[in-house]
Parts: structure tokens; sequence; C-alpha cells
């Protein structure tokens, strides 16, 4: 054999060995033994958003082949759509990376946005959690009046017209003759469970347990309607509200059309809370050792121990097959669905959009009244600077803490809110008991 024959070989014999090794890994079941996986979260710590997908990693860590480590990264600017246009546009799908997302990332709303450069449906979901649909709460001795428009209006609460429960009131009040007047700008649900015990409202709705129950406990309020909780095509009532209709049980029957699809796409919409997904291009078998480990996960004892007392006994594991369809059903909708659901919401007297900072701030000003000012020990201070509970005189007293519209400054430097502790003196400015803090000024020093 000549040497220039004996090489040509050995090339041959290279190249055969090289590729039957690549073959090897391609089709050896994907390991990440000693590797970090990075968790893209759209969101500040201490939310849901970030609650979910934290417990969501710490157990995937258990299941996933190797062990790997889980290494969080939160993005939260632009609500969400600088981490996922990151995770859409840069992102390998070599599965190191997934993201924590959250129903607001893929509203179709949203997604007609310029800035938007991200298409949530060519992610690979591999699993969704819900914690449970809203639940609206109203005083009972409003009941009748909700069907009888002979009598006062029942009045409801709500931050705009972009929420899920209020779009569901909406239909009610088109096709259910619902007797509804809507009062828009309050900023959360801490200050619509205040207005509604004060008898400023009637009620509203809210997927918080606690709040929910703080009210029911009282026998002076009933639970009317609840979104529910969708796998597949089966709408479920909450555990903790089994005697609460949902909206699709009332709504059976009395739509068509036009109307019926914009109900339905409402429906598949309302039903996405917090969802996990891959990379577009991801390869088949990484994706399916994710959902394999996250249907262990949600088997996993301390899992549901752990989801059920942090967030609510309500806590349910949605299969990736729901959430892809979920979200590829609603993410690019008709332009005429779209106007029909927002028509609805116009004929209701909700706004036609969500309301901006600016409007948002006026119309707080405005419920909020002339405001309190006192100077006091931070007794206690919840969820991460967003809850402060002081004494206002004998009285305890509750501000909430927003991370945009509420100055905080500790020591006279310009602070964020979860910089706030027990114990620091502060001079606090703010709405109402339960109301929205408008300048937070504290010493540093605790005594």
């Amino acid at each position: 054999m000549s040497s220039s024959t004996f090489k040509f070989v050995m090339i041959g014999v290279a190249a055969a060995l090289g590729w039957a090794g690549a073959m090897a890994t391609a089709d050896a079941a994907p390991d990440f033994r000693g590797k970090r996986i990075n968790v893209i979260i759209g969101s500040s710590p201490g939310g849901g958003t970030d609650g979910t997908s934290r417990l969501v990693g710490r157990f995937l860590q258990k299941y996933l082949p190797g062990k790997p480590q889980m290494i969080y990264r939160n993005m939260p600017a632009g609500h969400g759509v600088k981490a996922n246009n990151y995770f859409y546009n840069e992102v390998k799908p070599d599965g190191l990376t997934w993201f924590g997302g959250a129903s607001s990332y893929v509203d179709a709303n949203n997604l007609r946005k310029k800035v938007v450069k991200y298409d949530p449906t060519k992610y690979l979901y591999f699993g969704a959690v819900n914690r449970g649909g809203s639940v609206v709460t109203i005083n009972k001795a409003k009941l009748k009046n909700l069907t009888d428009k002979s009598k006062a209006p029942v009045v409801i609460g709500t931050l705009d017209g972009s929420r899920s429960w209020a779009q569901m009131l909406a239909f009610g009040v088109q096709h259910l003759g619902w007797n509804i007047k809507f009062v828009v700008g309050y900023p959360g649900s801490a200050a619509l469970t205040l207005a509604t015990r004060r008898g400023e409202i009637d009620g509203f709705g809210t997927s918080g347990i606690a709040l929910q129950k703080s009210l029911i406990k009282t026998g002076n309020f009933q639970g009317i309607v609840q979104i529910g909780e969708l796998e597949g095509d089966k709408i479920d009532r909450r555990v903790s509200f089994p005697d609460v209709p949902t909206m699709p049980e009332l709504m059976k029957g009395k739509t068509s059309g036009l109307d019926k699809d914009a109900f339905d796409f409402w429906v598949k919409s309302a039903g996405i809370d917090k969802w996990y997904a891959l990379p577009p291009k991801t390869p088949t078998d990484i994706l399916e050792v994710y959902k394999s480990a996250f249907i262990k996960a949600n088997k996993d004892p301390d899992y549901i121990k752990f989801a059920r007392h942090q967030f609510s006994e309500d806590f349910r594991a949605i299969s990736a097959a729901t959430i892809t369809d979920q979200i590829v059903s609603t993410a690019y909708p008709k332009l005429e669905v779209m106007e029909r659901v927002r028509q609805t919401r116009i004929k209701a007297g909700l706004p036609a959009a969500a309301l901006s900072e600016e409007e948002l701030a006026r119309l707080a000003k405005k419920l909020a009244g002339p405001g309190l000012k006192v100077k006091a020990k931070l007794d206690n201070v919840q969820r991460g600077g967003r809850i402060l509970v002081f004494k206002n005189g004998s009285e305890t007293h509750k501000a909430r803490v927003s991370g945009s519209r509420t100055k905080v400054t500790i020591d006279g430097k310009g602070a964020k809110r979860k910089a706030l502790k027990p114990g620091m003196t502060c001079d606090i400015a703010y709405g109402s008991n339960g109301g929205e803090a408008k300048t937070v000024n504290c010493s540093a020093s605790q005594s």
C-alpha cells in the first residue's frame, strides 16, 4: 500500500469514527451533569412570576438528568418585553436556558406593540401552572340588584379594563343582563378590599384567596362568579370556591357567531397564568426531558406542599399541550374578534385600553382624597417592601409601596422598596389606611 493510499484510508477511517461518535452523542439522552442552567424571569424578584419560576426551577433541578444548578436572572424592564426579546433572539437552543413567563407577556394587545420583537407561538412550552382563577365577590345586600335594572347598579372597583375578571363581568353586562357600574383607578387588590369593607364599592375580583376569604368570613359578602381553571377542554371550579359558578357555566348557550368567538377567545386567554418554555428550535429530545422533569416535579409531595403553602390550595400544574394551545390560539387572534372584545368592554363602561401611569396616578390621587402623613417606626415590612405596617396614633395602619409611583429615600438617598426594614423610623405620606404611599422617607438606623 502506497503512503498516499494509506493516508487516504486513515482519513476515511477517522472520518467514519468521527461520524459514529457524533451519532452516538446525538442518540444519547440529554445529560446536564455539571451544567449551569440559566432561568430568565421577566419580572422583579418577589412577585408571582418570580416565585413560581423559582419553585419550578428548584424541582426541575432535582429531576433533570444530572441535577444541574439553576441560575436565576430577573429582567423586569418593559414589563417583560426586554426579557422576551433577549430570550427569543439571543439565547442558544441548547437546553441551558429556559424562561419563566406570565400571561401579560403573551397578551394579544401587548404583542401588537412595536417594541415587541418576539413571537411566543414559536416558544417550546414544557409546562405551566395556575394558582387559581379570579373570583368576583360582592356585598350580599346587592345580590338582587345584579339582575334587576330597576335597582341601583352594583358598583365594582377595578384598576382599568385590562383585567380578565373585569372583562368577564363585561360579558355578563352584555349577555346576562347584569346591572353593574365600574369605578376605575384603584391601584390594587389591597385598596379594593379596603374600599369594599368601607362600602365605597360593592365588590371586585381577584385571584388572591386570602383577600377573598377575609371578606366572605364576615358573612356580608359572597362570590358570584369565577374564571375557573382550564386544563384541556375542561374548566374546573377552584377547590377553594366549589359553590361559585364559572363564567363558561353561566354563558353556556348565550352567544353565537362573533360574540361566541370573542367569548371563547377570552376563556382561553383568561386561563393563562404562569408558563415555562425553551427557546425556538430546541431539539425535541431536550424538550421531552424537560416535559418529563416538569411532570415528575408536580407529583413530588414536597413540591405540592410548598406550592399550596406559598400560593394557594388551588395551585395546579397545566400540561405542555394545554398551555401551547392556549397561547397559540390567543396570541394573534383575528382583528374582528379583538374588536368585539374591546367593544364589549366599552359598552359595559370600562376603558378600551389599559390606563397609563399618569392616568393611574391622577385617579389614585382622586380616590385617596387629601391623604395622611405620619412619622412612625415600621412594625413590619411585607412582600419585599410592598406593604408597610406601622402605628398612626393608637391604630395599626398599612400603606402600599409602588415600585414606580412611590418615592422612597433612606438617609436622604433614593432607595428601592426592598431596602425598607422593620424598625426603621420613617415619614410616610399615604392616601388612607391601606392606600398607596406617595413618599416614604426613612432613617437606616433601627431602634
